[in-house]
Formats: C-alpha cells, structure tokens, sequence
C-alpha cells in the first residue's frame, strides 16, 4: 500500500486541524470536508482508503455518511466521531456498518491505534476477500449510555452479535444493569419485533421447592417445566431472558438442556435467542458440579461482562442525565439542570448498589427538589456526612472551597495519570483552566 489517504469530514475547524495534525505527522495524506455532502463528493473523486466522519454536522448526518459510503465503496473503513456517549449511536454505527467509534476530546493515541487497525483490515479484506458489498443493518436501541472505554467495547459488541441468534451471557454486580442490558440487546436485535420472554430463575426455583415439598416428591419438577415450557413457547424466534441463571435446579438445568439439544425436531425451527444474566461465576458451579457444563457453554456462546460503576466513573455525567431523562416523567418533575458540584459529588461516592443505586439516589433528590435545578443538598450518599444547610453539623471539621478543590484536581490528575486532556474532561472544565488551577495550587506530578 502507497501512503494511505484518509478522508475527515468535520463541520469544527478546531476538530478538523487537531485530526489532521496529528495524522499527518504519522505519514498520512488527509483531505478535509467541512460537510457530509462535501465528504461523500470527495470519497468519489479522491478514493480514500479510510473516512473519519463527525456524527452530528448540518444537513447530512455521519450515519448517513456511513449508509452511502457502502454504495461507493463497501470495503472503505469508516469511523464515526462524536461527542455523544449512548448506546443508541454506538449500536446504530455498528450495525450500519462502522469500522469503530472514536468519542470526542480525541485521545491521539486511540485515534492513531483506530486508523491503523482500520488500514489493516483494508488490506487484509483487499488481499484476501477482493470486492464485496457489506449488509446495510439499521436497527435501534437508547437503553443504556456510558463513555467509558469498557461501556463503548461492549455497545460496539451488542452491534455485532445483534445480527445473529447466538446466545449471550452477561455477568456482573448486583445493580449494575444487567438486565436491562439484556433487554437493549433483544431491542437491538434483527428479531426484535418477535416476544421477549423473562424467567426469573430464583423465583422458579423457589416454587419448584415449595411443589417438592407440598407434594412428597411425587411432582416434582413439574410446574417448573410447565412454566419453562411455557415461556419457550411464548417467546418463539424471539428472546428468553434467564435471570440468574445459576439459581436454576439440577432438574431445569437437564430439561433445558435437553430442549435446547432436540435440533431434529419440528419445534426447534421456533426457537429464542438466550440471554443468561448472573451475579455468580457459573465456571465455578460447574467445577463444584452444581451446573451442567454442557449447558453452560451452551449459554455461553458470547459473554459480556458490565464492570461495577465504581470503576467507571466516568460514565455518571451521562448516566445522570439518561436516569434523569427517565425520572423526571415518573415523579412529575422538570429537573434539567445540575447545580456545580453535583457530578463531583457524585463521582466521590464507590456506589456498592451500582447503577441501581444511583438511581435511588437521584429519585430520592428529585423527590426533595423544587425546580429545575437538582442541588448538592439534596444528594443523599450512604457512609457520607450530609455538610450543608445551616442547621446541619458537620461531622468533619470544615475546610475551604481551595482546599477541597485542590484535593480533588489532584485525585483526578492522580487517576488520569495526568493525562490533562481526560482530566479536565472529568472536571468539567478546560484545559486552560485546569493549567490555572495546577499553578495556582503548585500541583506537581509525581
């Protein structure tokens, strides 16, 4: 391959000279486009090898950008590039066809890693597949949001399985939105339009205990193969949702297992993805005995894991305002505003609930708040000393707005391991201002 040609398509001149820059001193050709419209002119006439496209500009959008650069050249890496962190974008860029998804402020050293890989895969697919048309895949999905790198890997992964019928296994925290992952997974689906079914497996073992013991043993089971049964049927080439799948009987564990192994029969041709969500390690079960292991890796043919919030921090300014997006209506609030401090506050606190339990939390202040404006005061955090109203007591000896201001760019700055561009993105503020506020405070990396 000659020098690769790389095609941006950005409406903010600061985006654009930042990409270019950076690119061009790694050897590329760069054309410019200030629009989606301009952009697609020029992937006719220039033929790059690869397009980076802003998702939100005027007139054209980069989905559409992506839609159309498969009718001028299918096998053209497109990434899309975007300030907007949901799961909506990330799943409708994948199934469209994107080859990644960058989120702004650009990490130079992510975008430089993407357009390496992108111009891999080029070469490969031109080297091994020659011309092919890629599969235009448009289907939605809001349920979730989440900038952190492990959220955008796993919306990228919802992408690519939601075109196909495997079965999918999700692990994580008590809280951690694991089932509503399951649900955006079945909502992002080719067969979405088809029934969702939801098992909720403690509870089915509960009451197969309850018939055990009721009956002597001489039904045992029963009842819980009926409801089994039953739910099968009711999803048909839909979704089957197995919530904590490790709470299954030895009993269910071998009848599903044998539904899911009758390939030969006539019903089999009406038959669910499985979506298993635990809070327990299965492998373990199975090495205890406790889990058939040909059903575990039966369920798991692709797993995904959601790691507890408390390492993802960075994920609560969107997940704030999704959650508020979500509340407002159910307690008949407006609250569209946070007051300054609030995320901060919020970003300090380990949240041992997860998601759930910034959910209550914020239900609870939107409950206590008046108007617009969510505030500090009514941020009600577990193990934390509520410090303000006037008639309140501290249970900490007060300090400055400096000091406290200090301490907290420099646990930021500490975490980022100064990478300046990610700190003062978690911060809120600028990039000048947080060089500001490191003279001011004579903070020094370490």
């Amino acid at each position: 391959m000659n020098v690769p040609k790389i095609l941006l398509i950005d409406d903010d001149p600061v985006v654009r000279s930042l990409i270019s820059n950076i690119l061009r001193k790694k050897g590329y050709e760069v054309v410019l486009a200030k629009e989606g419209q301009e952009g697609l002119e020029l992937a006719r006439r220039e033929t790059p090898d690869l397009v980076i496209t802003d998702y939100q500009m005027p007139g054209i959008s980069g989905i559409e950008v992506l839609s159309r650069m498969h009718e001028i050249d299918p096998k053209t890496p497109v990434i899309i590039l975007t300030a907007y962190g949901d799961a909506n974008l990330t799943i409708k860029s994948i199934q469209t066809g994107a080859f990644d998804f960058i989120e702004k402020p650009i990490n130079p050293r992510e975008l430089l890693e993407t357009v390496k890989n992108g111009l891999s895969t080029l070469e490969s697919v031109r080297q091994k597949e020659g011309p092919g048309i890629l599969p235009e895949r448009k289907k939605d999905g809001n349920v979730m949001v989440g900038k952190s790198p492990a959220m955008r890997e796993i919306f990228k992964n919802i992408g690519r399985i939601s075109q196909n019928n495997v079965n999918v296994m999700i692990t994580g925290d008590s809280g951690a939105g694991k089932e509503r992952m399951a649900r955006l997974i079945h909502e992002s689906g080719y067969n979405k339009d088809q029934p969702l079914a939801y098992i909720n497996c403690k509870i089915l073992a509960e009451q197969q205990l309850q018939d055990v013991q009721g009956s002597g043993g001489v039904h045992a089971g029963i009842s819980g193969r009926n409801a089994m049964a039953e739910k099968l049927k009711q999803a048909g080439n839909g979704t089957v949702i197995l919530d904590e799948v490790g709470m299954l009987s030895s009993q269910m564990q071998m009848y599903l297992l044998d539904r899911m192994s009758r390939d030969d029969l006539e019903e089999s041709r009406m038959w669910p993805r499985f979506i298993s969500i635990t809070t327990q390690d299965i492998s373990d079960l199975v090495s205890e005995n406790l889990f058939l292991k040909e059903l575990y890796y039966k369920l798991k043919v692709f797993s995904l894991h959601i790691p507890p919030l408390r390492e993802r921090k960075t994920d609560i300014p969107e997940l704030v305002k999704n959650l508020l997006q979500e509340l407002n209506p159910e307690l008949d609030k407006k609250v569209v505003q946070l007051e300054d401090g609030v995320v901060q506050l919020l970003q300090s606190h380990d949240w041992p609930g997860n998601v759930r339990e910034l959910k209550n939390v914020l239900m609870q202040a939107l409950v206590l708040s008046h108007g617009e404006v969510l505030e500090k005061k009514h941020i009600r955090l577990e193990g934390k000393p509520v410090v303000v109203g006037k008639d309140e007591v501290f249970e900490e000896q007060p300090r400055s707005m400096d000091e406290v201001e200090k301490e907290h760019i420099e646990k930021v700055l500490k975490y980022t391991r100064w990478n300046k561009q990610q700190a003062s993105s978690i911060l809120g503020i600028t990039r000048p201002t947080l060089n500001a506020k490191i003279d001011k405070y004579g903070l020094k990396k370490i």
